[in-house]
């Protein structure tokens, strides 16, 4: 099948990827960071995906730096890429969800692709080429919920076929590769998912709505008719609800909230500049509105430690080998996201109140509009709604220890 889509550049050979002890992730993460935010403005006001940012990350090796040192990528952990995330959505959102969203699909793939040599061939090839993989977990007919599929794969010998209709697909003109996800088959229940990989050329796309949205628009997070075919082993081993619960659901909220931290945070620093610059107009007076600050800094340092603690605990468990998530730390990881997803909004609010009218224009080194709407889609992914009334009978039984040593 073809899968050119209009607009959408090859993916490029990286320079200098290969793994070396001289790999510099921040170095080449700042030049990311420059590029996004020369062009953030542009991205949102436009919804065009950030390709300068993108393309970036490709020339530093940044969309290979999770694959495993022995299949040419970088073997960097959880911790580097948030912190990577955090930097690029501090400079454009957009810029650092696509990051975020990739590396959540990524880790799907060094966590559940065990011995297939096909998904090992597949890391070799991100790590290469720097292949941008996307996402279709979302379809049109089941209400938001990523557990369950009205779609199922056809599988006819060692070929597969699936058509999905997938309501929110992220940059999916601009990827190289989507994990796909259906029923196994047309007997299995709407839950008894699978995952699918399926490369550029195997796929078409049939675009069925416009992203248009409040925030988050370079995101191009457009609706799509996607018809693929490929071979049996590009169908995970593994099912769907194993992914999701041990890895997925986990990464996503911690690269997510990594996210909208480093939107938070590139809010705060915007209203420490701005009250630096009042001070100085003022004849080094301290201006009224600087009382806030103190207050602001504390909830962003909350904010920070929070998802530090996360971050550690499932570190620890991913270093412990294969296996469940304990029930708390999976209520931890699913309140993390409601927590960050609405304490970072509201972070930037108290911002937009300290700063004033000046963060209220569109443009200038105050403006905060950006950061708001992009940050208004926080508690909809995922709906916060639907996690904490999951998280609601799960609490009572979980122990609810809290340890000091």
């Amino acid at each position: 099948m073809s899968a050119r889509i209009e607009g959408a550049a090859p993916a490029r050979t990286a320079e200098a990827v290969s793994p070396a002890t001289t790999w510099d992730w921040r170095a080449r993460v700042a030049e990311v960071v420059a590029v996004a935010a020369r062009h953030a403005d542009e991205v949102d006001r436009d919804a065009r995906f950030p390709a300068e940012a993108v393309q970036c990350m490709r020339d530093g090796g940044l969309l290979g730096a999770a694959v495993p040192v022995e299949l040419g990528g970088q073997g960097l952990g959880l911790r580097e890429i948030a912190a990577m995330c955090a930097q690029i959505g501090g400079a454009c959102a957009a810029s650092g969800m696509v990051f975020a969203m990739h590396h959540i699909k990524l880790s799907s793939i060094v966590h559940h692709a065990g011995s297939s040599t096909w998904y090992r061939d597949l890391q070799k090839q991100i790590a290469e080429r720097q292949l941008l993989l996307g996402s279709v977990t979302s379809e049109v007919g089941v209400g938001g919920d990523i557990r369950r599929s009205l779609t199922a794969v056809a599988v006819d010998g060692d070929r597969f076929t699936l058509t999905k209709h997938g309501s929110v697909v992220s940059y999916g003109a601009y990827a190289d590769a989507l994990l796909i996800t259906a029923r196994a088959d047309e007997q299995a229940p709407p839950n008894g998912q699978v995952m699918v990989t399926v490369m550029r050329e195997q796929y078409r796309l049939e675009k069925t709505g416009n992203w248009d949205a409040l925030g988050m628009r370079g995101t191009c997070s457009d609706a799509f008719m996607i018809h693929s075919e490929g071979v049996r082993e590009q169908i995970f081993e593994a099912p769907f609800a194993e992914i999701i619960a041990n890895t997925m659901l986990p990464v996503s909220h911690i690269l997510w909230s990594s996210v909208w931290f480093g939107i938070a945070h590139n809010a705060l620093l915007r209203v420490r500049a701005h009250l630096k610059a009042a001070m100085k107009h003022n004849g080094g007076n301290l201006p009224a509105a600087a009382s806030h600050l103190p207050d602001l800094v504390a909830k962003v340092q909350v904010l920070h430690a929070r998802l530090m603690s996360a971050l550690g605990r499932f570190e620890l468990v991913l270093a412990a080998g294969p296996g469940a998530l304990p029930m708390s730390l999976t209520t931890d990881l699913t309140l993390l996201k409601s927590t960050m997803s609405e304490g970072c909004l509201a972070v930037v609010q108290q911002a937009l109140s300290t700063v004033g009218f000046a963060g209220y224009r569109s443009e200038g080194p105050s403006a905060l509009g950006r950061h708001l709407r992009d940050l208004h889609s926080a508690p909809l992914m995922i709906n916060n709604a639907r996690l904490i009334d999951t998280m609601s009978s799960f609490l009572l039984l979980d122990p609810l220890q809290f340890g000091f040593v």
